[in-house]
């Protein structure tokens, strides 16, 4: 089973479309007590609904917290959350990013590694039948106001075989 590490754009994002969970049974999702403190201990200062949605997930052990032995060097335009990510990509096997967040992303295209958008993961959910086209839409639907409209056009194709 592939490990997702997660951001915090794409919790943020997955959540809003209510795919988390399901995101959640299908892998072994991971992210860091940074990303973990700008969700949701930040997010439950700020009253945000996803921020329990998420602690919840991490309660339940749907969604585990591991930090990385050695913290590679700041870079610029990328956060704790980001920059811990960037660090637990170093030692874990078998895994993909997934972020939405468009300096992250550069880093890792530079960096050359692998990464996938929260869109994405909707569409890989569905080619392996854990989630039918009417929920994969849905899905998609509810993140449209989040991601880039390139990105949601395309998702939408996809999910339509054009």
């Amino acid at each position: 089973m592939y490990n997702l590490l997660f951001d915090s754009d794409a919790l943020i994002k997955l959540t809003h479309s209510e795919a988390l969970i399901k995101v959640c049974v299908s892998f072994r999702c991971i992210i860091t007590d940074d990303v973990k403190r700008e969700v949701v201990d930040e997010g439950k200062k700020r009253f945000y609904p996803d921020a329990e949605i998420i602690e919840k997930l991490i309660e339940d052990n749907l969604l585990k917290i591991k930090n990385p032995k050695k913290k590679v060097e700041i870079k610029k335009n990328l956060g704790s959350g980001e920059l811990s990510i960037l660090s637990l990509n170093k030692e874990i096997k078998n895994h993909l990013i997934i972020s939405d967040d468009k300096e992250f992303i550069k880093e890792l295209e530079k960096e050359d590694i692998d990464f996938l958008i929260p869109g994405d993961l909707i569409i890989l959910l569905k080619k392996m039948r854990k989630i039918n086209q009417k929920e994969a839409k849905n899905y998609i639907e509810k993140m449209k106001v989040f991601i880039r409209e390139e990105d949601y056009k395309k998702f939408k194709k996809e999910l339509e075989g054009k």
